[in-house]
């Protein structure tokens, strides 16, 4: 499962359906947008006498057919997946039968083209090349669909940037705009609707929750949960767990939903004591303060999702399942409206809510000290600057408005003693570098980048390297190169950030070959080896 993540946008179209005229027409539409961006693409520059790929300003292509790719953006130094759109619309007929005559392409989906669908792992150029897609889906509102990781505020800040260099706007896409949705295809009953909806809005699990419940009337409303409640042999299933939080956060009421899932028929008849566990996961009658520390880690509507925060909120709904809450009731009201339904569950219903409440307080508690230290980093207000995490610190680092943590900082020193060591425990390398003319000592750096570690750049950091004067610049670039590939280095995660650090931001390796130098920092870290070996040793 955890092999699919990523963050994708997908455009797909019926390409019989579409003229050449209306096709070229809107593709110099998309070439405006490109060109209004700072999209990315992989070219290549004549560097140190050989060619270097290098990550450039997108343009148009001619051949074979005239296009445009972009992989991400220049200014933010992030690059994922290859777009591509061709001006000729053959380039697309030519994957699916000229006899389909399907005139919608939702009612058609499976014999659509796909023109592309690509991660951006929610990387800048995410939101702009959604913006390009919603464009074509704009123009051709039957003809073609934008679909992917995306959410109706993303749409509405990508649908902004493109009205200001479009001289026609663009409309939301139809997979985020449930009015326009349900506009297409006049549903004849409530039961029809709701499957429109959860068919083709793409929205998480409590705004289709929300989403139903406006488009629908309250008795059509109320049987749909009690179907989804069904689906779950117990309430303290993480699924169930969190449709009871959205259902308190929509209509806020105890009485309702206990009656429902556990009374009613068509609903699941949960037992009372069951369900009085789910309440409790629930943190309806947990203090908000209690948790609101928790902010810091809910989903942000309109930021693309980036595949680790993804993952860590997968463990988050494991760990908390209450945590989506909004709506606070008292526990005596939570007791009142329970024994509503089972009045002689009252002295038991109160006791066992107290109990799980304290419980669970007891590990948020836990939680927030082993998390505190890191919150503490991400709410301090620096006049002189921020703090960012490791990939995006060594990629802005400036000294005045990001800055290194502590940690940070920390780690380019050990990175640069074990620089040291490695070449003071290879005089034959270091022997051999040092005498190397400073071009040639450039020439290997570009190879070994580009061929043995498969790491593209952008063009402002290879200027930046070829315009070096410093000798032990170079050396700082190169030894860490030879060390990771020495020991394998190259393919881990962590290290290869870090890389990309050092060669797109030049303070950093400044900062590394200033370390090198130091024999105070050298020494600091070897006593911290020594320190750590005798105590294990102990």
């Amino acid at each position: 499962m955890w092999f699919c993540l990523g963050t994708y946008v997908r455009l797909s179209i019926l390409p019989h359906q579409i003229s050449q005229q209306d096709w070229i027409s809107v593709y110099k539409e998309t070439v405006k947008l490109l060109k209004a961006y700072d999209f990315a693409d992989l070219g290549e520059k004549k560097l140190f006498d050989i060619q270097i790929p290098v990550y450039v300003k997108s343009e148009e292509h001619e051949e074979p057919s005239r296009f445009w790719r972009t992989c991400g953006n220049l200014g933010s130094k992030k690059f994922a997946e290859t777009f591509r759109l061709y001006s000729d619309i053959k380039m697309y007929r030519e994957a699916v039968p000229v006899s389909n005559n399907e005139t919608d392409i939702l009612k058609g989906y499976e014999s659509s083209v796909v023109v592309f669908n690509a991660k951006t792992q929610g990387y800048p150029y995410h939101l702009y090349i959604l913006a390009i897609a919603m464009l074509i889906e704009s123009r051709f509102p039957k003809f073609a669909s934008v679909s992917g990781d995306i959410d109706h505020l993303q749409c509405v800040k990508a649908k902004q940037w493109a009205d200001t260099h479009l001289s026609t706007p663009i409309k939301l896409p139809l997979r985020v705009d449930p009015r326009q949705l349900l506009n297409r295809f006049s549903p004849k009953n409530e039961s029809e609707k709701i499957e429109l909806i959860e068919k083709w809005t793409i929205a998480d699990q409590e705004k289709i929750l929300e989403l139903v419940y406006t488009y629908s009337d309250k008795e059509t409303f109320h049987k749909w949960i009690k179907e989804k409640l069904v689906k779950h042999s117990s309430p303290t299933q993480i699924g169930a767990v969190k449709l009871l939080v959205y259902y308190l956060n929509l209509v806020r009421d105890i009485n309702s939903l206990v009656s429902m899932a556990c009374k009613e028929e068509g609903g699941p008849k949960y037992k009372p004591e069951e369900m009085l566990r789910a309440i409790t996961l629930t943190w309806v009658s947990i203090p908000p303060q209690n948790y609101d520390f928790l902010e810091a880690f809910r989903k942000i509507e309109g930021h693309p999702a980036i595949v680790e925060r993804t993952f860590g909120m997968m463990v988050m709904d494991i760990k908390f399942p209450g945590r989506e809450i909004k709506t606070y009731i008292p526990l005596n009201e939570v007791v009142e409206n329970f024994t509503n339904c089972y009045p002689e569950w009252d002295n038991k219903a109160n006791l066992l809510l107290q109990q799980g409440n304290s419980r669970i307080e007891e590990e948020l508690q836990e939680f927030y000290r082993s998390i505190a230290p890191m919150l503490a980093l991400n709410n301090e207000k620096e006049s002189e600057g921020s703090f960012l995490d490791n990939e995006d610190a060594f990629l802005y680092f400036n000294n005045h408005a990001v800055l290194l943590s502590e940690e940070q900082d920390f780690h380019l020193k050990t990175i640069a003693y074990s620089i040291e060591k490695f070449l003071t425990k290879n005089p034959e390398i270091k022997e051999r570098l040092y005498g190397y003319e400073i071009g040639s000592m450039k020439l290997i750096l570009g190879k070994m980048l580009t061929e043995k570690f498969r790491m593209f750049l952008t063009e402002d950091a290879w200027l930046w390297i070829e315009g070096i004067r410093e000798e032990e610049f170079i050396m700082t670039l190169l030894a860490k190169l030879i060390l990771d590939d020495s020991y394998n280095f190259k393919m881990k995660a962590n290290n290869y950030r870090l890389l990309r650090g050092m060669f797109e931001n030049k303070l950093i390796t400044e900062k590394i070959t200033e370390y090198r130098k130091d024999p105070k920092v050298i020494t600091h870290i070897q006593e911290m080896i020594d320190k750590e070996k005798n105590t294990n040793r102990d």
